[in-house]
């Protein structure tokens, strides 16, 4: 016995004694992950349940579409480009502007009719925006494009004599 004792001082002393590592952390590490998976899945299928709706049946409504008969068109649209477009505040030219936009119309002889009066469109346009603002009120270096699209549909009408402008669509306005 006495052998042993002086190896155990030994030990001690100059080596580390190895100890055998405990189960308890692999064991607290399995119950972890299994309650996880647990409350992870109960929580998913408690989602579920919830999205899924009630086993009642729902009252059935009948929906009643109410189709307007439109008038059908053929629509055409001319395409002008680069129309220069002075943008005036208070009698004063502030600026320039080139608007590309697009003349919506019906059938192909109205589009033939717009596209041969289209010099004296592009004249008109130029008449007018000569002496009217096309600028917001609060911001006149601002552009009012409802009231720009209207006043164009309306000189192109006055020109042509006749409703063949059905739209305008400003396309594109560089200002400077």
């Amino acid at each position: 016995m006495a052998k042993e004792e002086d190896k155990k001082a030994e030990n001690t002393e100059d080596t580390p004694v190895e100890e055998k590592p405990k189960g308890g952390s692999k064991k607290l590490l399995i119950i972890g992950l299994l309650l996880g998976l647990l409350l992870g899945g109960g929580g998913g299928f408690g989602a579920f349940m919830m999205l899924s709706g009630s086993d009642a049946p729902a009252e059935q409504t009948e929906e009643v579409i109410v189709k307007k008969d439109e008038p059908k068109i053929d629509a055409h649209f001319i395409k002008v480009e680069r129309v220069n477009i002075p943008l005036v505040s208070k009698g004063r030219v502030v600026g320039n502007l080139i608007a590309d936009f697009s003349i919506k119309v019906d059938g192909n002889d109205n589009k033939m009719e717009v596209i041969v009066n289209l010099p004296e469109i592009r004249d008109a346009i130029l008449r007018h925006f000569s002496g009217k603002s096309i600028g917001k009120k609060d911001n006149p270096r601002s552009i009012d494009y409802p009231m720009l699209k209207s006043a164009i549909k309306d000189i192109s009408n006055k020109i042509l004599k006749k409703p063949l402008v059905l739209d305008v669509m400003v396309v594109q306005v560089k200002q400077f």
